[in-house]
């Protein structure tokens, strides 16, 4: 990791997303299209489930950004299911605080 990417991971460039019983804090950093959730790859730590991964990625896809950031996850609490819907929440709020106009191509 770059000595850059400390300046990525500040309180104000984070997405909080929550269900259930699981808690997600999401965080982009530029890079080409990875997953990492709480230091392990995101394939792994779903168990190599594509419809989980495809659910985060959901809103990335919608908006052509899938291949310009990585997503870093730390989450807690809940099952895979809850944590899944939790990053997914976290991605599309941060995507939203980064440009108020996706909010209206991510809402429906």
């Amino acid at each position: 990791m770059n000595p850059n990417a400390k300046l990525l991971f500040q309180k104000d460039q984070i997405g909080l997303g929550k269900r259930k019983e699981a808690t997600a804090r999401v965080f982009l950093v530029p890079g080409e299209g990875n997953i990492i959730i709480n230091k392990v790859p995101g394939e792994r730590y779903l168990q190599y489930n594509t419809t989980y991964l495809n659910k985060i990625w959901d809103p990335l896809k919608k908006l052509n950004l899938e291949t310009q950031f990585d997503i870093v996850v730390l989450v807690r609490g809940g099952g895979l299911t809850g944590q899944t819907d939790a990053i997914q929440l976290g991605v599309a709020r941060l995507l939203c605080k980064m440009d108020p106009q996706h909010r209206s191509i991510l809402k429906p």
